[in-house]
């Protein structure tokens, strides 16, 4: 633990991160149908004037999830600037994926190659908003 910390004794987790999407619909089909996550939940908030969409893998009580917003409103814009992050999604086999890409017709910023480390293989591309997915499968050293 860090000892110049003042919260050593709370416990903590990263839980989420957000996108604005401009077609909701068209991210949850690209996170779930190219990238294997699971819908976790959807729903409308007419105060806020959005859609959301949570994506991800595994328990939501444990593993971050995806959260997709698109603006709803009389003003929402057609397209989002992305920002500037990426989010890094780790796989068994990448080149099996990069397959199932490259035949959706997904471009990559980055094709498939040996990681610098060494420790496995990584590429990069965008998704339907813009925004930067590193993609990896990572070996364990030996």
């Amino acid at each position: 633990m860090n000892k110049e910390s003042l919260v050593n004794d709370l416990s903590f987790r990263a839980h989420h991160t957000m996108l604005p999407v401009a077609d909701l619909d068209r991210s949850v089909s690209f996170y779930t149908r190219l990238l294997g996550m699971q819908v976790k939940e959807r729903h409308a908030s007419e105060a806020r004037k959005v859609e959301v969409g949570l994506v991800g893998y595994g328990d939501e009580a444990s593993a971050p999830f995806l959260e997709l917003i698109q603006d709803t409103s009389e003003r929402a814009p057609t397209q989002v600037t992305p920002a500037n992050i990426h989010i890094g999604v780790d796989t068994s086999d990448l080149r099996k994926l990069c397959e199932v890409l490259e035949k959706e017709g997904v471009a990559f910023m980055r094709p498939l190659k040996q990681r610098s480390d060494g420790m496995g293989l990584s590429a990069w591309i965008r998704d339907p908003d813009g925004h930067e997915l590193e993609l990896a499968e990572r070996h364990p050293r030996t």
